[in-house]
């Protein structure tokens, strides 16, 4: 009789300790950060600046005649955007006349005509998301860009935000409370990195550069993200700022602005 009591009493507490797991599993399920949020938090960043730039142009129009006012305009679009690193005037000839913060003035009167971004907007101004492009402030950047017409509708020029995509993805990590294990990185439709937290990868190429020659997982599943908005697979790489080399399971998700698309990749060591 003993003997039955204690296997029930065995039974009970397997029980008991099973039913503990499987809800201890569930809840970090439940805990673990999901992709389409990270994606979703970064969507509302951009579109935040984009909206803020749009307004100010708007309640400025006919206020941008002289340095003081263009500057009042560089001052206000900076305010909480944490993302955003410098705002600029850029004249209707592609020269950056004024810059904020004041930080950076020793850019001011740089010829960017050549930028991929300024070209575009001199031939078509219009709302404009850049690609990666090496910026005059000296780092890695992409462009939120919008033009800037006077009292007659001339294009007189153009108030560009310049983003640090490293920093965007930083910033989300640390306001989506995103655990260290986690890694969280972006591409372009074209396979060029955008953000990453290892830097020296922000502007490559992922099909083409040697870099990642050695790693093909990595190149077929970038295929794949190209191909399907959102999804999930593996692949091997460095850990992030190490020369270890892991599996890593990665879920992604796609945003878009201005008809530029990131993908947004979520990534945890398996």
């Amino acid at each position: 009789m003993k003997t039955i009591t204690t296997l029930l009493c065995v039974f009970f507490l397997t029980g008991i300790l099973w039913a503990e797991n499987i809800a201890l599993a569930q809840q970090e399920i439940q805990q673990a950060p999901q992709v389409k949020t990270l994606a979703k938090y970064m969507q509302k960043t951009l579109d935040k600046i984009d909206g803020s730039m749009a307004r100010l142009i708007e309640s400025s129009a006919g206020k941008i005649n002289n340095e003081t006012e263009i500057r009042v305009l560089l001052t206000a679009s900076l305010k909480g955007q944490p993302a955003v690193v410098t705002s600029n005037f850029i004249d209707n000839k592609g020269v950056l006349l004024y810059t904020e913060p004041a930080e950076y003035k020793e850019i001011e009167g740089s010829d960017i005509s050549k930028q991929d971004h300024i070209r575009a907007m001199m031939k078509q101004p219009e709302p404009i998301f850049s690609s990666v492009f090496k910026a005059v402030e000296g780092f890695a950047s992409v462009a939120i860009a919008r033009p800037l017409f006077d009292d007659k509708k001339n294009y007189v020029g153009s108030l560009v935000l310049t983003i640090d995509p490293a920093l965007l993805v930083t910033l989300t990590l640390k306001n989506n409370k995103v655990p260290a294990e986690f890694e969280l990185w972006t591409m372009q439709t074209d396979g060029m990195i955008v953000g990453e937290q290892d830097q020296e990868e922000i502007g490559k190429i992922l099909f083409t550069d040697p870099m990642y020659d050695d790693y093909k997982t990595l190149r077929i599943l970038g295929k794949k993200m190209i191909s399907e908005p959102s999804g999930e697979g593996e692949y091997s790489f460095y850990a992030t700022g190490t020369t270890d080399v892991v599996t890593k399971q990665a879920t992604w998700d796609t945003i878009s602005l201005h008809g530029r698309n990131w993908i947004v990749v979520l990534v945890r060591r398996v």
